[in-house]
């Protein structure tokens, strides 16, 4: 890395190798599929769909202002874009320009250039051409899928929103590699080649360009030739930064190879991934999204039941206290009570790998039920709480432990946080200590909530100390407690604790926040405070509340509909 310019290829590079290294001693652990749903789905595409994304290469002028470009972009976009590209060269070709580029540079130092010419001479394709439109302008692609009269697809491809309301005014293009599957085939993936922004034409792999639909002066429009009497899925494992919308016609068709698990998990994940995010952007009504659960009633995967439960758990924090929560906890109960029946409490003896994703199966499953007041999941937990402050180490399996924790305390009397606070203060393992600090704030009651914070404030390594502030602004009596505390102690926090640390404190408290009103309160306090160290990333922060606001004015109604027609 000549400069920080460079940071994203250094840091996103070496992620992508941390996947592929793990993947190729351990396959079976599955890695590629976790890197999908957390790493892209889960990180990448949500910061990068917001208006205070920044592009993958940002020009640096001095070494202080790198600081705030260590994030979600440079990381997980950075490695996504790697992954994008090995895709789409092939592995061989791809390892093959980077083997070169080591061999050529070693020792030295190097700007993203020279790793395009890399590839390129490998692989014989306009690298650079294709991955400058990716690396040099924010956000990324929305392609979506509409079939015309003669049951030919025909796609538009612009910038994604998290909220639509500010696409008007963008034309942002990209290079996008094609590729799909189909009901005739759904094992085949067929590639149709890159969607060439610069010339509005599909180059395919033998050179080939096809020219757009004539009269097309926005040059956002591609027709493509194929035409499935059933349905089509683009992007199969999610292989391309870009998201797909379907019309929902073709949304509706996507349920049936759902159900019948013919996708690849991947695959699974990202639509349920997509229909959700496309909701919260306002691109589809909620009712659709929530709709498509139904077709993972039978899944199997734990990965689909871990992206099921995230959106749950978004609309449960949205929604908290409205009129028809109850009814939005019993869905929730409804949806995850089969497969709580068949996973239990305890896990069988298995081999390791099938242990340790069984074991996060059985985290996730139990978890959501217990914040949706499954009085089971409550009482178990209660017991196997006790049990294991009490002595009994094999009351809780490492995996359950932080739910368990959860669970009772947001449930319990006020005094287990202080329970907690004990055991971290003795343990000498980093994960149950861990553990302690990511619960103990979820007391119920203002008070004990305060206590938390003053407590922790005194005992809990800078490190670590996000992590209780967190933990205490996880509902909305607690995001009030965290921030009255941040205020009534600046001066003391502001001394005490690095700019990095308390930009972590700061926006972490924040990003709980979930109204316009707030989001105005946290601007007006932090007018003269030095916020060099994190304004990217409080700027970040104050856009999600915001995005928050509009989605619960937005869908508060389609919600409490959508719940009284099912009458779960």
């Amino acid at each position: 890395m000549e400069w920080w310019t460079g940071l994203w290829l250094n840091e996103g590079f070496a992620q992508f190798m941390e996947f592929e290294a793990a993947h190729h001693i351990f396959p079976d652990w599955k890695l590629w599929e976790t890197f999908v749903q957390d790493i892209m789905l889960g990180s990448a595409f949500v910061k990068d769909a917001m208006l205070t994304s920044h592009p993958i290469e940002v020009v640096v002028n001095h070494p202080q202002e790198a600081d705030e470009i260590f994030d979600a972009i440079s990381y997980h976009k950075g490695s996504s874009m790697v992954r994008m590209l090995s895709e789409f060269l092939g592995r061989d070709v791809f390892f093959r320009g980077v083997h070169d580029y080591l061999v050529k540079f070693s020792y030295k130092n190097t700007v993203t250039e020279d790793l395009w010419d890399a590839l390129e001479k490998a692989s014989g394709q306009k690298v650079k051409e294709m991955a400058d439109s990716w690396t040099k302008q924010v956000g990324f692609p929305l392609v979506t899928v509409q079939q015309n009269a003669d049951g030919k697809c025909v796609l538009l491809q612009e910038r994604f929103f998290a909220d639509t309301r500010s696409s008007s005014s963008d034309n942002s293009l990209w290079d996008v590699p094609l590729t799909f599957c189909t009901s005739d085939n759904p094992s085949a993936i067929k590639r149709i080649g890159i969607w060439d922004a610069k010339t509005s034409s599909l180059k395919s792999t033998t050179a080939v360009t096809t020219p757009l639909m004539a009269g097309d002066a926005i040059n956002k429009h591609l027709q493509v030739p194929v035409g499935p009497k059933g349905w089509i899925k683009l992007n199969p494992s999610q292989s391309g930064f870009y998201l797909v919308n379907y019309s929902p016609a073709l949304w509706k068709q996507l349920q049936i190879p759902v159900q019948e698990q013919l996708f690849s998990v991947p695959d699974r994940v990202s639509l349920l991934n997509s229909v959700f995010t496309f909701a919260r952007a306002g691109v589809l009504e909620l009712p659709v999204a929530l709709d498509f659960t139904s077709a993972y009633v039978d899944e199997s995967a734990s990965l689909c039941w871990k992206e099921i439960s995230r959106n749950m758990g978004y609309y449960s924090k949205l929604f908290h206290d409205e009129p028809f929560y109850p009814e939005l906890q019993r869905y929730i109960r409804a949806l995850f009570a089969q497969v709580m029946k068949q996973l239990g409490w305890d896990a069988a003896a298995k081999s390791a790998e099938t242990a340790a994703d069984e074991g996060e199966f059985r985290k996730t499953v139990i978890y959501r039920l217990g914040l949706a007041n499954d009085q089971d999941v409550i009482k178990e937990s209660k017991r196997r709480f006790h049990a294991y402050i009490g002595g009994d180490s094999a009351a809780l399996s490492a995996d359950l432990r932080g739910a368990v924790f959860d669970i009772e305390i947001s449930y319990g009397d006020a005094s287990n946080a202080k329970l907690l606070q004990e055991l971290h203060n003795k343990s000498d393992f980093a994960e149950e200590r861990s553990d302690c600090l990511h619960s103990m704030g979820s007391v119920s009651g203002a008070s004990a909530k305060l206590q938390v914070l003053e407590w922790a404030v005194e005992n809990v390594r800078s490190q670590d100390i996000h992590y209780p502030f967190n933990s205490v602004a996880s509902d909305k009596i607690g995001v009030q407690v965290a921030w009255q505390f941040l205020q009534d102690k600046w001066d003391l926090l502001a001394k005490k604790y690095s700019a990095m640390t308390l930009g972590f404190i700061v926006c972490g408290v924040v990003s709980r926040f979930q109204s316009e009103a707030s989001a105005v309160e946290v601007e007006a306090f932090m007018v003269g405070k030095d916020t060099s160290g994190y304004t990217r990333r409080l700027d970040v922060s104050l856009e999600g509340v915001r995005l928050k606001s509009t989605a619960f004015q937005r869908d508060r109604d389609a919600l409490a509909k959508w719940l009284k027609e099912r009458a779960v």
